[in-house]
């Protein structure tokens, strides 16, 4: 699916520290996060991905959750189980935003 957008999937990562090197190795047009990688939650790869400007958001069953940080609240979040056209639309309003399209 996502390489239907003409995307290139990187990953999957499942859990915590796959999800950095990913973040770490790779250049990053865009990113999709599910909130919880095996109990652990992924805030510090929505950090790192903050911090280089890549763009992204979560795809998880915990929009909602309370331990959410304020910081990221404001970011979407596509309620699992997502349907195939809200990751669609999510990757291509992504399109101009990363610092690659620049």
């Amino acid at each position: 699916m996502v390489e239907d957008t003409g995307a290139e999937p990187v990953g999957p990562a499942l859990d915590l520290a796959s999800g950095m090197r990913l973040v770490v190795e790779n250049h990053l047009d865009a990113a999709l996060l599910d909130i919880d990688l095996g109990g652990e939650y992924v805030w510090p790869i929505a950090e790192a991905l903050d911090r280089n400007a890549v763009p992204y958001a979560f795809v998880s069953a915990q929009c909602n959750a309370d331990p959410m940080p304020e910081t990221f609240r404001s970011r979407p979040c596509i309620y699992k189980p997502a349907k195939p056209n809200d990751i669609i639309n999510a990757l291509i309003g992504f399109a101009g935003k990363s610092k690659a399209a620049g």
